[in-house]
């Protein structure tokens, strides 16, 4: 929960909230069952607190003249309940306290905890951050952000392909790491990021606004919209500057497979990733053919046996066998051209 939202829960505990602002907490409150869940459980914590106070202020004069006039037993029985009370309170009071600001403001730990996300073969994965940006995670790839942004730097790190929505922040930049490499940055834009560890170029391209790369502190490139940027992992860190569909770069994440006049080795690396499968192409031939497809719902054998008819492709697929340690190996499919 951000900081905004926490402020708004205690202002509604208080009573401080405009008639605009009620209006509005009222109807996510209604809506949002996480939400709902966060202000039940304040209230309750903000209303034990409250009672202790309460409890705090309790007329022990008064209640000492009541009972007066009782034998020396029960009044001493009776003071020792007071002091017990007393002495409960005074302990009960810090510790609601300390317990209704680790609610609001967390431990200091978890500003350092780190989250790693990871997106099994064939699955796209959907993830909102600590402050509301919104990251697509492609298949095979893995995302890790802190569990809470506090410093000048919203910085995430990326092994694999995402496609981020950053929220716009003017005063804390956003930092996508790619480990070794290079730094993408925006303050508020759309860009997807493509950086297979078995890759041996990272690209970058800009769907809205404006990114910046950089590289050993030195600015690489500047992106417009429409624009990809090639960075070769063992290069001279000049990055290859060209337009793309960008439909075909960005497309996987609403579960589309797209290609524009590909060639057979850009095919078999996209359906490896998607598919978790292992690919062999076998012959120079192969290299021969282009291919425009654009697949949704497709199953692996489906895509291979559509790609034959546009070409004399031969596909072999070999099923796994177990191994001795009882696991098995990924499916092998070998891709050739017919005599």
């Amino acid at each position: 929960m951000n900081s905004d939202t926490k402020q708004n829960i205690i202002k509604h505990l208080e009573g401080r909230l405009s008639s605009e602002e009620k209006a509005v907490f009222d109807e996510k409150y209604s809506k949002d069952t996480d939400f709902k869940k966060e202000v039940d459980d304040y209230s309750f914590i903000w209303r034990q607190t409250e009672l202790l106070k309460q409890h705090k202020q309790y007329r022990t004069q008064a209640n000492w003249q009541k009972v007066s006039g009782r034998i020396h037993r029960d009044r001493l029985r009776i003071r020792i309940w007071n002091v017990s009370r007393t002495v409960a309170a005074i302990l009960l009071l810090p510790l609601l306290a300390a317990t209704v600001y680790l609610s609001l403001w967390g431990l200091p730990s978890q500003v350092h905890e780190e989250i790693r996300i990871s997106s099994a073969y064939g699955l796209v994965s959907h993830v909102t951050l600590p402050d509301g940006s919104e990251v697509w995670l492609n298949s095979g790839s893995t995302l890790t952000y802190p569990r809470v942004f506090d410093g000048e730097v919203r910085r995430v790190s990326l092994s694999g392909e995402a496609y981020f929505k950053v929220k716009s922040d003017t005063e804390h930049r956003f930092d996508v790491a790619v480990p070794n490499l290079l730094t993408v940055s925006a303050y508020g834009t759309e860009f997807n990021v493509s950086a297979y560890d078995d890759d041996n170029v990272v690209e970058t391209v800009l769907a809205q606004g404006h990114v910046e790369l950089t590289a050993e502190s030195r600015v690489l490139a500047d992106l417009c919209v429409g624009q990809s940027a090639v960075l070769e992992r063992s290069g001279d860190l000049k990055p290859l500057i060209s337009m793309v569909n960008m439909d075909e770069k960005v497309g996987w994440k609403d579960g589309k497979l797209i290609f524009r006049r590909a060639g057979i080795e850009e095919i078999a690396k996209r359906l490896a990733r998607h598919f978790g499968v292992e690919f062999e192409l076998r012959g120079d031939r192969l290299r021969a053919y282009e291919y425009s497809a654009t697949f949704t719902t497709e199953s692996l054998t489906e895509i291979l046996s559509l790609l034959g008819k546009a070409s004399p492709l031969n596909v072999q697929i070999i099923e796994p066998k177990k191994q001795n340690d009882h696991s098995y190996p990924r499916r092998k499919v070998i891709l050739s051209i017919g005599q």
